[in-house]
């Protein structure tokens, strides 16, 4: 018995050493880790206020077709901010860039819970898509700038984990905080918070901690690797190839993500609390599945591995449309996440390996620019669909396109990439 525990601790140990020995190998270093705990106070806030958000609006009488133009809008202003925010950048630096729209950002999801008049909606939603451009155009720069070639892919499936983990946080508090507050008003202060005010208070805090996210940035010294970038002046093949493809893969997640919530909400009667407490583990779970990726890498191939999951994708969504109740649809979910999530790493990867470290900057805003325009003509279409036609069929469309969009991933990114590594 005693031998037994001997050896089972043993392993145990050896176990442990291995994973250590692996983390000092490949785990970035430096400032790195700036840009993680940025990444974790952003993410912590926008997963909040994109959950609650929607069923905010609901409570004001919107509905599918309104709230898909408010995400077109947030979409299209990422597009009308891509360019700008790329010569920007290319003046006072990716730092200054972030910090700026990290803080601007969060004023304008804060004005969107308090003016209801719908043009005001559109218009604020227009203002927050180009600040979120800003962050997501620098970001991945930064990380590139930041991290050596080689440990990218990990850098990646890192920094895609932990959004993903605050998301699953981020879920659960956005679930779950409406109805704290009107307990804790109820017995502190002895006042009665209606279900719509306490949905307001925590969009609120959801705004105060996206602005938090400007603080690790703001403690970068001036030598960090957040270095100015030039714009491409003329894209390369391979990016135009790039560009189109990632642009399909987009348009299939925008005309679904964006409904998730008001899908589980609406079409299978889920309660918010659940829902948010269902959304917290389903992350955690995708989180751990990214940090799978860059073994999956390993043996597949980043194309290759990133078709597949993307494929993985369009099975879940479609088998989404089936209605097997709830506890079925919300495996399924997490399927369907899971695979989402998983194609990031290797996308980013491949992107920023293959332009010059000059234009990184300028490639992340043009792949913004293509993402955005395919998901606000997506999220416009699809949220008309879905008022017409209902949930099933406009869901086996989406899985339908979602194989198309693997497909062309392959065909347009695989073939004339020189290095092995991409094959």
């Amino acid at each position: 018995m005693v031998a037994n525990e001997r050896v089972a601790n043993s392993q145990h140990i050896s176990v442990v050493s291995r994973l250590g020995f692996w983390w000092m190998e490949w785990a970035p270093r430096g400032k790195f880790w700036t840009l993680v705990v940025a990444t974790l106070l952003f993410n912590f806030g926008i997963s909040i206020y994109f959950f609650l958000y929607n069923l905010f609006m609901l409570d004001l009488g919107f509905r599918e077709k309104s709230l898909g133009m408010l995400t077109s809008a947030l979409a299209f202003g990422s597009m009308a901010g891509t360019i700008p925010i790329g010569v920007v950048a290319r003046r006072v630096g990716l730092k200054n860039v972030m910090i700026s729209c990290l803080v601007i950002m969060a004023v304008g999801f804060g004005a969107r819970v308090f003016l209801f008049w719908y043009p005001a909606q559109l218009a604020f939603a227009f203002f927050d898509g180009v600040m979120l451009c800003g962050w997501v155009v620098c970001l991945s720069p930064a990380v590139a700038n930041a991290v050596e070639e080689p440990d990218r892919p990990f850098a990646f499936s890192v920094l895609s984990a932990v959004a993903v983990a605050t998301g699953s946080l981020g879920g659960f508090v956005g679930g779950n905080m409406p109805e704290w507050c009107q307990r804790l008003g109820l017995r502190v202060a002895g006042i009665v918070i209606s279900a719509f005010e306490a949905k307001r208070i925590t969009l609120v805090a959801a705004c105060v901690s996206t602005a938090l996210a400007a603080w690790p940035i703001m403690r970068l010294n001036n030598d960090t690797p957040l270095r100015s970038a030039t714009w491409i002046q003329r894209p390369s093949p391979f990016l135009l190839r790039f560009l189109l493809a990632n642009a399909c893969w987009a348009a299939v997640l925008g005309a679904f993500n964006p409904f998730t919530n008001v899908f589980f909400v609406r079409y299978l009667g889920t309660p918010t609390a659940h829902l948010g407490d269902f959304f917290s583990i389903a992350q955690l779970l995708q989180a751990g599945a990214v940090l799978l990726m860059p073994i999956v890498l390993q043996r597949t191939g980043l194309i290759s591995g990133i078709m597949v999951a993307q494929l993985a994708a369009a099975a879940a969504v479609g088998l989404l449309a089936t209605g097997r109740g709830l506890l079925q649809e919300e495996a399924i979910y997490c399927i369907f996440m899971a695979a989402q999530h998983m194609c990031d790493p290797g996308i980013q990867s491949i992107l920023m390996g293959r332009v010059a470290p000059d234009e990184r900057s300028g490639a992340g805003a043009m792949n913004f620019l293509a993402i955005s325009l395919a998901q606000a003509a997506a999220a416009s279409l699809t949220g008309t669909a879905f008022n017409r036609f209902g949930y099933p069929p406009v869901l086996v469309g989406i899985a339908l396109a979602t194989v198309g969009a693997a497909v062309g991933f392959r065909i347009l990114c695989a073939p004339r990439l020189p290095s092995s590594q991409y094959q």
